[in-house]
């Protein structure tokens, strides 16, 4: 992806810019390029909560292995198997859950056995934000208790990528460079500077985003940071100094 780049030199619209090219001396051009790539989660987590219910520990137990392979037949369908599940800690609300259905059955004024109640939390682990969307919209219409989807990024494909959209970041740089060096009937001589953080108070990456934000509006910045489908966005600006002859 490429990111409109910002032209920093004064340099090119002073008047000391036409002597320059008459006289063959070099012209300094700054430039901010622009580098950005998605790099997808290495894995999307859903947790998922429910209760087994019966009259003993064997019913409730039973109960919450049929609810157990409600989730599997679940995951079957979008070609996931049950080595997609593993256990998880039991947390608070389902803990209350459970300790609520028991006492609500034991305050009733029936004289049938008092409810048992079989907790269980479990983690699901997906490829895709897709499919663990797919499975949680299925689980929610069979009222299981749905933690929150979680997508994690990889951590050695994350490095990875931001060395590549440095590199990135300087060839679109160099490209920009050769416009105006054409426009000018110059050629671009040599790299004289490259800088992540540029000289001053707003860092070129910031610059970019507030550019976005003024010409796209405030969401298209915010798109940015965050991806739909969990993935990682990452991004790189540099402020290059050119040469020009």
């Amino acid at each position: 992806m490429r990111t409109k780049s910002f032209v920093l030199a004064l340099a090119l619209i002073a008047p000391g810019v036409a002597s320059a090219q008459r006289s063959g001396q070099p012209v300094m051009l700054e430039i901010v390029g622009n580098g950005g790539t998605d790099v997808k989660p290495g894995k999307v987590t859903l947790e998922v909560g429910y209760i087994g219910k019966g009259k003993t520990e064997a019913e409730a137990k039973r109960d919450s292995a049929a609810l157990l392979a409600k989730i599997e037949g679940v995951l079957k369908a979008q070609g996931l198997s049950a080595a997609a599940i593993s256990d998880a800690p039991l947390d608070s609300v389902i803990k209350a859950q459970a300790d609520q259905v028991q006492s609500e059955d034991a305050d009733s004024a029936s004289d049938a056995a008092p409810t048992v109640t079989d907790p269980h939390a479990r983690i699901l682990t997906f490829r895709t934000t897709a499919q663990a969307e797919a499975v949680r919209d299925d689980l929610l219409v069979n009222d299981f208790k749905i933690g929150t989807l979680r997508a994690e990024p990889d951590v050695a494909e994350v490095d990875a990528a931001y060395r590549q959209v440095k590199a990135m970041a300087l060839r679109n740089a160099r490209t920009d460079a050769e416009i105006y060096a054409k426009e000018m009937g110059m050629r671009v001589a040599r790299v004289v500077r490259i800088s992540e953080t540029g000289s001053g108070p707003i860092t070129p990456g910031l610059q970019t985003k507030i550019e976005l934000a003024m010409s796209q509006g405030p969401q298209a910045a915010f798109r940015n940071f965050k991806r739909a489908d969990g993935a990682t966005h990452v991004e790189k600006a540099l402020v290059v100094t050119f040469e020009l002859q």
